[in-house]
């Protein structure tokens, strides 16, 4: 799961707080920001977020992305497929995503023994995999803009999940994703949605936001709100509050969007990525920016609580099982991705993380609890919001770091 914090002290205003340590990052760090964790590269602070703004469209115009050329990866794997029977399995993947029953079920089903290490943020796991040209896992769990970066750094392994006898059961929503078209490098894991979530009975629905246009135009008179430790997942917001939308190469918008976050500033009383179930179960904040599976969990002890999907855009992200460059358990790696393309093994995944399946039939073997959840199956109309997180180009990350590290100063 994404973790991180930087907390602001209650006897302190947003104008003393001050971060120590490395700059958010770009995206989600989840990258993100500091999104499912600590970013994995700092960036230049700017004085003033005009001198950022200045630049955007011009640093935009000469990057053609986060490469400038498509690779493909040089190792394959899309051959034969043939199921393991023991041997051993090294995987690389957020914290919560492999609860110790399910590592207890698998390895006693295919006598494959695994070995588990988490990573806090996509530029962790990026950076690792650098560091070893790929070497040390085998299966490794990036997001889906992480999925199409390493794809071509020559990180991941082309396998092919067609090939894979499971592989038919990928949900029709998630089989043609932007960052791996024909799910040749990649078969997805876990769905998530980032929107906020509101204590009903402290604010009345006739005040309660259904956009970020709202939810940063809220009267303080309810409390202080909570941010995401992010700096993808803000300026995301911010920009759709704006009327923009994500990676845009409009200066306009991010100086937009910058003057709202500073406008913003006296209602935020805490931006974290941890403990953020806590403190909206506890009453502690009435509204706060939230990832779904969190706001879940939130919900098991606050009833009043309210997971809003933004009219004006809400992100999914997911995150996804692929193959490492340098693994050395290829027939048990694919092994392990058919495994979990089975809806019947992947069901007490999806339960332990508080997410919706990605396989065809897996929202029907979830508790009853979790389906009549919005933050579990969202409905029809609150899936409209939806949009998938893009991979933005490296000067539009900067940008993105750039404001948020203004926000906060």
């Amino acid at each position: 799961m994404r973790t991180s914090s930087a907390v602001i002290p209650s006897n302190h205003s947003y104008s003393d707080y001050r971060e120590s340590g490395r700059g958010c990052g770009g995206r989600h760090g989840r990258g993100r920001g500091y999104g499912r964790g600590h970013v994995g590269r700092t960036f230049r602070r700017m004085a003033c977020m005009a001198l950022a703004v200045a630049g955007l469209l011009s640093s935009a115009a000469c990057s053609g992305g986060i490469s400038d050329s498509a690779r493909t990866t040089d190792v394959v794997a899309n051959g034969a497929y043939h199921e393991a029977h023991g041997g051993e399995l090294h995987i690389y993947t957020w914290a919560g995503y492999m609860p110790d029953d399910v590592i207890k079920k698998f390895e006693k089903e295919t006598g494959i023994k695994l070995t588990v290490d988490t990573f806090e943020s996509n530029e962790a796991l990026e950076a690792k995999l650098q560091s070893t040209g790929g070497s040390g896992y085998d299966i490794v769990m990036p997001s889906d803009y992480m999925v199409y970066q390493l794809i071509k750094e020559h990180m991941l392994v082309k396998f092919d999940v067609s090939k894979l006898p499971n592989g038919k059961n990928v949900s029709k929503e998630f089989s043609s994703p932007y960052y791996d078209p024909k799910l040749e490098y990649s078969a997805p894991y876990v769905v998530g949605y980032t929107g906020f979530m509101v204590n009903t009975k402290k604010i009345p629905k006739s005040a309660a936001p259904t956009s970020w246009k709202e939810f940063f135009a809220l009267s303080s008179k309810y409390g202080k709100s909570q941010l995401l430790n992010d700096s993808i997942e803000v300026t995301n917001a911010a920009l759709r509050a704006v009327g923009s939308e994500q990676c845009t190469t409009d200066a306009r918008a991010y100086q937009n969007a910058n003057d709202l976050l500073q406008s913003y500033r006296s209602k935020v009383g805490v931006v974290s990525s941890e403990g953020v179930a806590d403190r909206l179960a506890s009453g502690e904040q009435v509204i706060g920016m939230i990832w779904s599976y969190d706001a879940y969990q939130a919900q098991q002890s606050n009833k009043d609580l309210e997971f809003v999907y933004p009219s004006d855009g809400t992100t999914q992200f997911v995150d996804n099982m692929a193959i490492a460059a340098g693994a050395q358990n290829i027939d048990q790696a694919k092994t392990f991705i058919n495994y979990m393309l089975d809806p019947k093994n992947k069901e007490a995944i999806d339960e332990s993380a508080g997410a919706g399946s990605v396989l065809k039939g897996g929202d029907a073997l979830l508790p009853s609890e979790m389906r009549s959840s919005n933050t579990i199956v969202p409905s029809a109309d609150e899936l409209k919001h939806a949009v998938t997180e893009k991979a933005c180009s490296n000067a539009i990350n900067d940008n993105y770091t750039q404001l948020f590290e203004n926000f906060k100063q």
